[in-house]
């Protein structure tokens, strides 16, 4: 994963900031929150909507303008794990032939490539000299320095080429493109949409290497988590499983790039023959050396929807749960969910008591408030139920409020459900089973969060 391997220089001109990927999963959270909020809970969808827009342009212009702290960090210079590089080459079928890589870096996919495989010519495009150094030295390389998001610099140095195979690990996350880039993803995915200049890199190159890829071909990606999940770009999956003859897409562990920060990511391999209309399996790596532990094959709508694999687990999971006698939904029993109004350091700059993700029990508990004065923020009360709305390592805690209130912080949903049915939704919530299932309905690239629609159709005792 490399979070901005490129970057066009009429924007390095105009800004010589990039947005970091944590900011931009935080906004798009931020904003599927309160379409999901309105749509779910019992409130004015207009007035939802029109309160948020403050918040929600706060947090794009924060990470619009977020400085990054060096050149490196800027163009997202993340080496792809060795094992995974062999992991991705083992993967392909193509016996030989000319192949290409987008943002070749220091090499790593082309290492394991040409060891692995008996290519006659490997092209190789990268921006940054120093960090290409010594591709030259590996195998039959052509080296080409360029930048990927300029059209005209890549025909130049490509022409109307094309390949047996394409690989890479395009940069993840998004940014400014100029028009000419702008025009090339129009002409490439017509359905695409685009805020203003800004483009997704890892879209843009995968794209791009499709674009030069012979039929028959076959490429093979890591890509990040919206080419597999968003629905914004189901129309991409679409095209793809419909002009490819095999599909395979893998889940590798959040912590394949740096153990200190977990990002969701797949391996993507797509081969194109004679039929059309592609078989879809979806399986999940682990470990260190990628093994391969489970897989299924899904139909091509299922697949258009999602090609994670985890998403049509948490689906069976559901179903199953759904088909318990005795059992609906925390809709269907009229709960209410609500997310807090502050977040935690501006609770901390109001000198206002709290309740934050921090503050869960480790296990299962109820917690005590002191009779603390309301204010203009959201309060949770004696027999509320608490529940982390973002945080991997503490999605699936959960506490109950026995006495006094509290504000809580907007990380946190309070969940009020009927006054027969407290203890039981809770016990479920905090039991094996209601863990499991707040851990697989949370998403995200980076930290998992639950949206309250999500968390609205788990299946509770009634």
């Amino acid at each position: 994963m490399r979070e901005i391997s490129t970057i066009p220089i009429e924007a390095q001109k105009v800004d010589k900031r990039a947005i970091s990927p944590r900011y931009a999963v935080i906004a798009a959270s931020e904003i599927a929150f309160v379409f999901n909020q309105s749509i779910s809970a019992s409130v004015n969808v207009t007035i939802e909507i029109f309160v948020a827009i403050p918040r929600i342009m706060c947090i794009i212009f924060e990470m619009r303008y977020r400085s990054t702290k060096s050149a490196k960090v800027f163009r997202g210079q993340v080496l792809t794990p060795e094992r995974l590089a062999a992991r991705l080459a083992e993967s392909i079928t193509v016996p030989g032939g000319d192949w290409l890589e987008l943002g070749v870096g220091s090499g790593r996919l082309l290492e394991a490539c040409v060891a692995s495989h008996a290519i006659d010519r490997y092209v190789a495009i990268e921006l940054d000299h120093r960090l290409a150094a010594k591709c030259v030295t590996l195998g039959p390389t052509e080296l080409h320095f360029a930048n990927v998001l300029h059209p005209d610099a890549l025909d130049a140095v490509l022409g109307d080429r094309r390949f047996s195979c394409t690989v890479g690990n395009p940069p993840f996350g998004v940014g400014a493109v100029s028009k000419a880039a702008q025009a090339r993803l129009k002409a490439l995915y017509p359905q695409v949409t685009q805020i203003n200049a800004w483009a997704r890199f890892d879209l843009y190159f995968l794209l791009e290497s499709l674009a030069r890829l012979k039929r028959p071909g076959e490429a093979a990606f890591i890509v990040a988590a919206p080419i597999v999940q968003d629905p914004a770009l189901a129309t991409f999956r679409q095209t793809l499983i419909d002009s490819a003859s095999e599909i395979e897409c893998h889940e590798l562990p959040a912590d394949t790039f740096d153990k200190r920060a977990e990002v969701q990511s797949f391996l993507l391999i797509a081969r194109f023959g004679q039929t059309r209309g592609a078989n879809v399996t979806l399986g999940r790596l682990v470990g260190t050396d990628f093994e391969q532990t489970v897989s299924r094959r899904v139909s091509r709508n299922e697949a258009i929807h999602r090609m994670d694999l985890a998403h049509h687990e948490f689906q069976d999971f559901t179903r199953a749960l759904a088909r318990r006698t005795g059992f609906t939904t925390l809709e269907e029993l009229g709960a209410r969910i609500v997310r807090g109004s502050r977040s935690r350091h501006q609770f901390e700059d109001l000198g206002i008591a709290h309740f934050h993700t921090s503050d869960f029990p480790q296990t299962r508990g109820e917690i005590a408030f002191g009779a603390e004065p309301l204010g203009a923020f959201q309060t949770a009360e004696a027999g509320n139920i608490l529940v982390p709305r973002v945080g991997t390592r503490c999605i699936d805690r959960a506490a109950f409020v026995a006495k006094g209130r509290r504000a809580f912080t907007e990380a946190v949903y309070r969940v009020v459900v009927p006054q027969q049915t407290r203890v039981s939704v809770f016990d479920w919530i905090s039991s094996e089973e209601g863990k499991a299932w707040r851990r697989s309905a949370a998403h995200g690239s980076c930290a998992k969060h639950l949206t309250v629609s999500s968390l609205m159709a788990m299946p509770v005792p009634a």
